[in-house]
This record gives structure tokens, C-alpha cells and sequence, in this order.
């Protein structure tokens, strides 16, 4: 009788254990995860198109260059510095041209001298002519002299004037207003007419030279608006328009070059730096968005969301495909039909098919039209 009864408070022992065992996989209903849900918004943003390219001057840069031959003795400006237009950049030794301007000036008076000598022998000769008492071919001399003096004193002015110039020109001035690009001489070198010395570009405005797709070029033309973005730069909206559109394609990469101009009064961009555009099109499209951070990665690194079934009091894990980001929230191209309870807050900790008790439901926005500049990023 002992041995019957101790083999039915072990059977009944093991039943406990099996049912203990049994239910310890399951999530106690007080242990249910807090969360908050949501529905995804509609929203309306401009239709864009996304592009990258470098930044470039919209103007050739200048190349600035003595006229004359010299020794330089004196140079101002370095490489990245901005000058004004006018603006004194170099100069070379200007005693042989001070020299010869001196020299011209004297010949100049003698050959004005010389004239006025000529200039009374000519008029008491024509009185003569004139009353008769001289030989036709001895006035004819008396002319001819005259006029001989005026074109000296012609040449002479001219040679003036050319050596004024060459004094002048010895000293090299900015043609423009810029930033020195290249800076080819130093003081005690020997400048040669033609050889540039300086190099200088314009930085604003500046022009984004991009290369739009031709799967994407219809939806592009003149006098768009662009948000202009630069990677090696703080976070910033450069907004510009498209100024040119290429007719025909890269036979290499299939893109027509676009150039973008952008305003640049604070000289923050500069030549060569990378871009990424993104052209405002005139149509509008229909999308869902969803704030970035309901969105999570499951251990496969797919983008998924929770989503919330009350029928069950449980959330599970739905894969979605994300799209771009607009602002604080990420546009959602496939994976919901936009009637789902999506979580919101509590997302953390959620596993697929975890037990939940709901919060709150967050009030979703209605259809909106994003704006298209700086809330695309």
C-alpha cells in the first residue's frame, strides 16, 4: 500500500513539473511591454531630382600678365587672397621706362620749337607768295618744311605718350575683382609681356556642374530651383537655379551636364568642391511618411516596423522599404497599406509577436504639401 502511494505523489509531482515547464515560455499578461501607436502620414513633396557634381566658377578665370619686359620688384597678393578691382598687384623696376618717358618729353618740346620756327617762316613766306615776290617753287619748300615740322611734333607727342604708357605699365594692376588662383612671380625674377602672372576667379556667383541621368532629364529645365548641399560643409541649403541644360549627352556616362548657378556672397563655396543637388520638378507627389525612428532593423538588417494587432494585444515586425528622407520623417515606398497601427514609442524592446498593452495612439497628420527646399534633405 506504502509502494501505491508513493508512485502516485510521483506522477503527481512530474505533472506539476510539465505544466510548470509548459508555461514558462510564455509572456505573463503583467509583464506586457508599454507602447505608443501611430498611423504613417500623406504627404505631398515636390517631385526632385537628385544629382551630384562640383562646384566651378561660371566665368573662365582671368590671367593677368605684365605688358612690358622688367626686373619685379615688388609683389602683393598670395595664392587665396581676394583683391578689388584696381587694385595694385605687382610692379617692376620702372627707372629705364622713367628714363625713356624723359627722354621722349625732350623731344617732344624740341619738335614743338622746331614747329613754331617753321610755323612764322611759313606765314612771312605765303605773304610773300601771296603779294608775288616769291617764287612758286621756293614756297613750295617753305610748305613742304612746315609740314615736315608738324609731323615731327606728331611723332614726337606719340613717342611721348607710348613712353608715359610703358611707365605706366609697370606697374600691374587687378582687372577684376577675385581670389588669386596662381601666383607665378616673385620679387627679382624677370616678367615677360604675355607670361601671366597672377590668376584670378570669381566666386560669386558660383555654378554647380552636375550630370543628370536621361532617365530623369525631362523632369529638369530652366529656372528650376536647386537645393545645393556640400558634404565638407555644415548641414545648409544653397538654393540656386538651373541655368543651362546640355542638348546632347555624355557618350560615356549617358548624362547631360546641368549647371546650376548659386549665389555666393559669403565666398563659403569654393572652386573644385564636392555637391549634391537636388532639383525642385513643378509636379507633387503622394506619399506615406512615418517619423524615422519608428523605423528599426531586424537581425538580417531589413528596415521593419511593429505593427499593432488589438485582437491579440501583440505587435509584429513588418518589412518595409524606405524612400527619402523628408525632414524628421522617412517616406515609406512599399510593405503598408496605410490603415496599420504602426508603434510609435516603446519599439526598443519589441520582439516579433511580443505581448503589448497600448498607451496612447498618437493622432496622425493629415495630407500635407512638404515644402522643397531646405526640409528635403
Amino acid at each position: 500500500m506504502r509502494s501505491v502511494l508513493t508512485v502516485f505523489s510521483l506522477l503527481a509531482f512530474l505533472v506539476l513539473v510539465s505544466c510548470s515547464q509548459g508555461k514558462s515560455g510564455e509572456q505573463p499578461a503583467g509583464n506586457a511591454m508599454p507602447i505608443k501607436t501611430g498611423k504613417v502620414r500623406h504627404v505631398q513633396p515636390p517631385e526632385f531630382v537628385s544629382v551630384s557634381g562640383t562646384v566651378t566658377s561660371p566665368e573662365a578665370p582671368v590671367q593677368v600678365s605684365f605688358l612690358i619686359p622688367g626686373k619685379v620688384i615688388q609683389v602683393l597678393p598670395r595664392e587665396g587672397d581676394y583683391i578689388e578691382k584696381g587694385q595694385l598687384l605687382a610692379a617692376i623696376d620702372p627707372i629705364d621706362y622713367k628714363l625713356s618717358l624723359q627722354a621722349a618729353s625732350a623731344q617732344a618740346g624740341q619738335a614743338k620749337v622746331a614747329l613754331d620756327r617753321s610755323k612764322d617762316e611759313y606765314a612771312r613766306m605765303k605773304f610773300l607768295y601771296e603779294s608775288r615776290s616769291l617764287a612758286g617753287n621756293d614756297f613750295e619748300k617753305f610748305k613742304a618744311a612746315f609740314l615736315s615740322a608738324k609731323q615731327q611734333v606728331d611723332q614726337a607727342v606719340a613717342n611721348q605718350k607710348l613712353a608715359q604708357k610703358h611707365l605706366s605699365d609697370s606697374s600691374l594692376y587687378a582687372p577684376a575683382a577675385g581670389f588669386i588662383s596662381r601666383r607665378s612671380i616673385e620679387p627679382g625674377q624677370t616678367a615677360s609681356p604675355g607670361i601671366p602672372a597672377f590668376e584670378v576667379v570669381r566666386l560669386d556667383p558660383v555654378e554647380i556642374n552636375v550630370g543628370v541621368p536621361e532617365t530623369d532629364i525631362h523632369l529638369v529645365r530652366v529656372g528650376q530651383t536647386a537645393c545645393v548641399a556640400i558634404p565638407a560643409l555644415p548641414p545648409k541649403c544653397f538654393e540656386g537655379k538651373v541655368r543651362i541644360i546640355n542638348v546632347s549627352a555624355d557618350p560615356n556616362t549617358r548624362t547631360y551636364m546641368t549647371r546650376i548657378v548659386v549665389p555666393n556672397p559669403a565666398h563659403i563655396l569654393r572652386i573644385g568642391m564636392v555637391a549634391e543637388a537636388r532639383i525642385q520638378g513643378d509636379r507633387f507627389l503622394d506619399l506615406m511618411t512615418l517619423p524615422a525612428e519608428t523605423i528599426v532593423r531586424d537581425p538580417q538588417g531589413a528596415t521593419i516596423v511593429f505593427v499593432y494587432y488589438p485582437e491579440q494585444q501583440r505587435v509584429y515586425a513588418k518589412r518595409v522599404e524606405t524612400g527619402a528622407v523628408y525632414g524628421r520623417e522617412i517616406a515609406i515606398r512599399s510593405g503598408l497599406s496605410g490603415d496599420e497601427a504602426i508603434v510609435f514609442a516603446g519599439q526598443e524592446k519589441l520582439r516579433d509577436g511580443t505581448m503589448v498593452s497600448l498607451v496612447d495612439e498618437t493622432t496622425p497628420g493629415g495630407p500635407q504639401t512638404l515644402p522643397g527646399k531646405n526640409e528635403v534633405r
